[in-house]
């Protein structure tokens, strides 16, 4: 029997109503589990906003109640100052939430509110902006800096509270592609260190993938809420939030109709297994930071220290982006490939190499060092 999960986050019938009367949210209830990476989809104006601010405090209920850890929200300025140390939220505007004029000071802000010794703080803003690839420009001033750098810092700065509970809204919004994927890795190393994540997107591609849960609002209610395969499974709820079916998962359902497969992969290289024989996969070598021996195949780089390691080192990368998946393409072509790899993030590894097995293949990994 699997042990059952906890709470961290809980709204029950949560209402809210602006001044002038507009109904933002309608009787919200939504559960959100430790440790759980969570996405949140609908259209602009849904309120996927207005129920993140509830989350933090900076917005009070109309009615119904918001709980953190089983207890409902404490609005004075001491709860207050309590919940945010563990629940932190990246607005969509970095400029509405960034307020000092240098990158590494913006960062140390919060630690340097918690009244902690400037040895933590310094070290909470290093390791905050290696993180986000922000570490050579700790010294510039922020309105230098482009719209993705200031989104960064954003991020660094909440990052340096080290929260149990990282809210983002909207984070993708307006930056490239190689940041966009940049981001959500950097949503897997926070979660694998332990914390919540919760985001809202509209990118459904990448959401599917990365998100153990996901949560349909629309008109300020909540239309469904399960597992990535569940809820685009709902065709009438998505065609009443306006949402298109993942490619993955309608290659799946596809597969799955015409019976050539009941197994259900979440990425694309796993789907397309399935239109596949005779596959003879290369290898997957796994290098740590550190290794500089010899490199097979293309190589990749997922994870902050890895990253750092690489550029220090001046070692050329073929994946700075989407690594994992990448490296998956070209094994499964029959070629090898090497990745930089945190080793916090080998789950992250570890979960597609079992929508591999789960296809018959077995790719050979082999740790280098």
């Amino acid at each position: 029997m699997e042990p059952m999960m906890t709470t961290i986050l809980e709204t029950k019938n949560l209402s809210f109503v602006y001044e002038g009367g507009k109904h933002a949210l309608k009787n919200v209830s939504v559960r959100i589990p430790t440790g759980c990476k969570v996405a949140f989809v609908g259209p602009n104006g849904a309120g996927k906003s207005t129920l993140f601010m509830h989350f933090n405090g900076i917005l009070r209920q109309t009615e119904g109640e918001v709980e953190y850890n089983s207890k409902v929200i404490d609005h004075s300025k001491k709860g207050l100052i309590q919940l945010r140390k563990d629940v932190t939220l990246v607005t969509q505007n970095p400029d509405d939430q960034i307020f000092n004029v240098i990158v590494e000071d913006d960062v140390a802000f919060g630690p340097f509110n918690l009244d902690l010794p400037i040895e933590e703080v310094r070290k909470r803003v290093d390791d905050a902006l290696k993180i986000v690839g922000m570490e050579s420009e700790r010294h510039r001033p922020i309105h230098h800096l482009s719209f993705g750098q200031k989104k960064r810092v954003a991020v660094a700065s909440a990052l340096a509270m080290r929260p149990k509970v990282l809210i983002m809204d909207e984070p993708t919004a307006g930056l490239d592609p190689e940041m966009v994927y940049r981001l959500y890795e950097i949503a897997d190393e926070v979660n694998m260190d332990g914390s919540t994540v919760i985001i809202s997107t509209h990118d459904i591609e990448t959401a599917y993938s990365w998100a153990n849960l996901v949560i349909v609002v629309m008109d300020g209610e909540v239309l469904a809420q399960g597992t990535p395969f569940e809820v685009f499974s709902m065709k009438d709820v998505l065609e009443k939030a306006c949402l298109s079916v993942p490619m993955v998962h309608a290659l799946n359902e596809f597969m799955s109709v015409n019976g050539r497969s009941d197994i259900y992969g979440r990425t694309m290289s796993t789907v397309l297994l399935n239109m596949r024989r005779g596959i003879i996969p290369g290898t997957l070598y796994i290098l740590r930071p550190g290794y500089t021996g010899e490199l097979h195949g293309r190589v990749g780089v997922y994870g902050s220290s890895s990253r750092s390691f690489v550029e220090k080192n001046g070692i050329e990368v073929q994946f700075g982006f989407n690594a994992i998946e990448r490296c998956m393409d070209d094994i499964l072509g029959g070629n090898d490939a090497s990745i930089y790899l945190d080793d916090p993030l080998d789950h992250v590894l570890d979960r597609k190499l079992m929508d591999v097995a789960a296809h018959g293949i077995t790719i050979p990994v082999e740790e280098l060092r």
